[in-house]
């Protein structure tokens, strides 16, 4: 769980020198002007009267006093920068109003209860190696979040974000109630821009500021216990697991859990939604919509690339016949709804994005390979090569695919060519390559030259047999060598059956 210790905002809330237990909270210092009176206004902090209710300490036309949270609404900011923003916008949402009318006020219990079930679900992920780690990767992603997010809030909230790469085929971010944003591999992978990938944060971030998950569980009428509900979650996630990993997949990487989605759909099942409070209204979407297009607006950027995003989410679930989530009942409800309200969608095509997430790119080519959607498989594979970063993976799916597809000598010839290109790359080199080698010169009626590389198959067999003491989980461990050692009984009788031929 190291990877998901953050920077806690609960040691300082609840520290005996924290301002706000003495009843003032942190500086805002943000500068606008009072629409009552056309004059400056400046506000200072936040404050608990003696009283327990919530309160604005302002300067107007020169004169400092207190307000009721609920005079921020007359105040028209100079919004030159993302921290302003989001001040703003939260006022707009009338976030701080909202935080008034509870007598817990900032509502710390629950807030920190929220957090917990964040990590929960997050260590839960990662035993079941459906985390991503690539630091490079995740160094990219937080350079686009400081573009449009100030760090934190410091309204008295918890307001750090952080991102995480979730290995899941269906598009989808969502961000918890903690600042923990998740962004889906098949996400990043039907995106084509840093625009569109700016405007899916801008999205969560929104949500985030504009307190709806706080909101949404405040609604719900009861929460089962939490370790009753993450252990019940953990035993759920852990069988699905088993059961796709027991079974042998077409193109495999020993040593890494691959997946699908009937194991992924555990990651964003409803009632995590419910739990984190991520079941959005129609209205809470479309606020975080409207704030999300002022944001790339602030910062020259389209906002026809939301509306890109939501359309190629949209295009996504036509496909793979997810109707549940365009009817407006999923997690991002009315998508055509959205999209229209937007504006027309736009192509931001990017090379530059394509060769950044190249790797998430070869990931869901095997995704969708193993799932038999061979099209989708080298479209996806075809994005890397036009990059010009192919892997060995891209190059063997390339020439797999052709051979599922077709049948003829031209394609034929194209795939035992993208396995020669494998070769020479050699930066990572895979056990499929020969096996795939072999199988191309069988369709060609090239069975000696099949023979050899099945032995070459053989040879990296037995070479991963040797690197199988590097694999440290026990259960992937023990489906890797049941898989090799299927694989080496199926070489042989294979070149058997050549011998004989």
């Amino acid at each position: 769980m190291k990877k998901f210790i953050v920077i806690c905002f609960w040691s300082l809330l609840f520290n005996p020198s924290n301002p706000l237990n003495a009843q003032v909270a942190l500086n805002l210092n943000y500068k606008g002007e009072y629409i009552k009176s056309g004059k400056k206004a400046e506000v200072k902090e936040f404050f608990v009267n003696d009283l327990g209710a919530l309160r604005v300490w302002m300067i107007i036309d020169g004169k400092d006093g207190d307000r009721p949270v609920g005079d921020l609404k007359d105040l028209i900011f100079d919004v030159k920068d993302s921290k302003n923003f989001w001040f703003d916008q939260a006022i707009k949402g009338n976030v701080y109003g909202n935080i008034s009318k509870n007598p817990a006020l900032f509502q710390y219990d629950l807030r920190k209860e929220m957090e917990l079930d964040a990590l929960d679900y997050l260590e839960k992920l990662e035993e079941n190696h459906l985390i991503l780690e690539d630091r490079f990767l995740e160094n990219y992603l937080y350079s686009l979040v400081y573009k449009i997010y100030p760090g934190s809030l410091e309204d008295g909230r918890p307001g750090i974000v952080n991102v995480t790469i979730v290995k899941d085929v269906d598009p989808n971010a969502f961000i918890c109630p903690n600042g923990s944003m998740i962004i889906t591999t098949g996400l990043l992978t039907i995106i084509n821009s840093d625009e569109e990938l700016i405007a899916v944060m801008a999205h969560e971030i929104s949500h985030f500021v504009l307190d709806h998950a706080v909101i949404n569980v405040n609604k719900a009428t009861q929460r089962q216990k939490r370790a009753e509900f993450w252990a019940a979650f953990a035993t759920g996630l852990a069988a699905a697991s088993d059961i796709y990993l027991a079974s042998q997949n077409e193109y495999y990487v020993p040593g890494a859990l691959t997946y699908s989605t009937a194991v992924l759909s555990y990651t964003i099942a409803s009632e995590i939604n419910a739990r984190l409070g991520l079941q959005f209204t129609r209205e809470q979407e479309i606020e975080a919509d409207n704030c999300t297009v002022e944001l790339l607006k602030l910062n020259q950027i389209d906002p026809t690339a939301l509306s890109s995003v939501l359309n190629k989410i949209k295009n996504y679930c036509i496909i793979n016949g997810d109707y549940y989530s365009i009817s407006g009942e999923g997690t991002h409800p009315a998508l055509a709804e959205r999209i229209k309200n937007i504006g027309v969608p736009k192509d931001f095509p990017s090379s530059s994005f394509d060769r950044t997430f190249s790797s998430i790119i070869s990931l869901s080519a095997i995704l969708e390979f193993n799932s038999k959607h061979f099209k989708a498989c080298q479209n996806l594979v075809n994005r890397n090569i036009k990059a010009g970063v192919p892997t060995e993976d891209d190059y063997i799916l390339k020439a797999t695919t052709n051979l599922y597809l077709f049948n003829n000598d031209e394609k034929n010839n194209e795939a035992l060519d993208l396995i020669n290109k494998a070769k020479a790359l050699n930066i990572s080199p895979t056990i499929n390559l020969y096996k795939q080698e072999a199988l191309a010169l069988i369709r060609l009626n090239r069975n000696q030259d099949a023979i050899k590389a099945f032995e070459n198959y053989l040879s990296s067999i037995d070479q991963w047999y040797i690197d199988l003491d590097k694999i440290k989980n026990e259960r992937s461990w023990a489906l890797t060598k049941d898989y090799l050692d299927k694989e080496k009984e199926w070489t042989a009788k294979m070149i058997y059956k050549l011998q004989k031929s």
